[in-house]
């Protein structure tokens, strides 16, 4: 086999991950490794890859099928259904770029690890005798006596604190999980810093530099506002005193009235992002194992979408740089051919007026000879064909020279 064969087969032979799988290849992908392995491999989810199997009607294993699998056990798949329609064994799914896929692939069995070596770690009162000093400082400012908001009853200093934003009662428990959750993210190379420009607070992994907006936040339902009676008095007495007192000021009267819930919601990141809330069987507490390890794996999403955008740019860059390089180049041999044609036209020119100074001055010589003020004419037409003829190199004192001014009215 030749060296050009053996690349054309090899060429042949790589999967091109630029066109989008079909139907039937992606059925085989999710019967032949879990829905998590093949999730990783097109930039997904494995929630977000099954439900696109479910819209193509691709059966899915059971659950408990691959474990059944690894214990040795001999299953069935469930075969592929057809589809009718044009276009319907198109998936649309693209394959990520091999290292990409690697980086995910390793992100998904770091977190799987974790999740089994990380235990659950609810917030305890002795952690909190010893805050972290950024839940310190969170407490100190959000603690204060004054300054309560009274629509929202809300309280955050994003710009000065952490960006925990909780009701009265709420704060010390958002200051209790905040304080576990910074801790136990220390522990995996994570750190909490406020950018007070912003006004947020960010997620930072000291591995790569990735860093992540952050938020613990309340959720405050509002309702329409029911207005009182003493609200109502108020109005009315605002009404018969604006007659004739212009200085009378409205009673304020909320337009909705908000109610504090306790629930609390986690926040990381922007896109990607992720969110933990608390739930009505399981509280933040229980579950702060779990957001660490999904902080954990959304960093190393976020960072790989860093990779891939810092590639993609670098790409746009080179595109753009070989578009100039090859546009300058263009420009210039286009310039380089504008002067050729130029010269040679001049140079023509040039002859043309020669001969045509020549051919004059034999005619003169044949009426009798040249007078003076033909050889002037003579000798200034053969200098404006010198001028012209790009191989001699003289100049023109007039046509060289600068272009005269208008002179101005004054």
């Amino acid at each position: 086999m030749t060296a050009q064969a053996a690349k054309e087969f090899k060429e042949a032979t790589v999967e091109d991950t630029t066109k989008p799988v079909d139907r039937a290849t992606l059925y085989d992908e999710v019967w032949t490794d879990p829905v998590t392995v093949v999730a990783t491999r097109y930039g997904l989810s494995d929630v977000g890859l099954a439900k696109i199997c479910r819209s193509l009607a691709i059966p899915l294993p059971s659950r408990g099928y691959w474990a059944k699998v690894k214990a040795g056990g001999v299953m069935r798949r469930v075969p592929l259904p057809d589809l009718k329609g044009p276009g319907a064994a198109v998936t649309g799914l693209v394959k990520l770029p091999p290292e990409q896929a690697a980086i995910r692939e390793s992100a998904r069995k770091t977190v799987a690890r974790l999740r089994k070596e990380i235990p659950p770690m609810p917030p305890s009162e002795e952690a909190m005798a010893s805050p972290h000093p950024l839940v310190r400082a969170a407490s100190k400012r959000l603690h204060q006596r004054t300054g309560w908001p009274g629509n929202t009853l809300l309280r955050s200093a994003p710009k000065e604190v952490l960006n925990l934003s909780a009701t009265k009662d709420t704060l010390d428990r958002a200051l209790s999980i905040a304080d576990a959750l910074i801790k136990a993210l220390a522990k995996q190379g994570f750190e909490l810093e406020v950018d007070t420009e912003r006004g947020v607070t960010q997620v930072k992994w000291l591995e790569t530099g990735t860093t992540m907006d952050f938020s613990l936040a309340e959720y405050v339902r509002r309702s329409p506002h029911a207005i009182t009676p003493a609200e109502e008095r108020a109005r009315k007495r605002y009404w018969e005193r604006s007659r004739w007192d212009s200085s009378a000021s409205s009673p304020h009267v909320p337009t909705h009235d908000f109610t504090p819930t306790g629930i609390l919601t986690i926040q990381v990141g922007r896109w990607p992002s992720k969110s933990w809330k608390d739930t009505p069987k399981t509280k933040l507490e229980q579950r702060l194992s779990e957001v660490t390890v999904g902080i954990l794996a959304l960093a190393q999403q976020t960072h790989a979408k860093e990779l891939e955008e810092a590639r993609r740019k670098e790409a746009h860059q080179r595109a753009v740089a070989r578009y100039e390089l090859l546009t300058k180049r263009r420009a210039d041999e286009a310039e380089k051919f504008k002067r050729l044609e130029s010269q040679a036209t001049n140079w023509e020119r040039a002859v043309r007026l020669r001969n045509y100074a020549d051919a004059a001055e034999r005619q003169a010589i044949a009426a009798g000879g040249i007078s003076a003020e033909q050889a002037d004419w003579l000798a200034w037409t053969r200098a404006k064909a010198d001028w012209l003829d790009p191989f001699v190199q003289v100049s023109d004192l007039i046509l060289d020279g600068p272009e005269p001014k208008r002179p101005g009215f004054w």
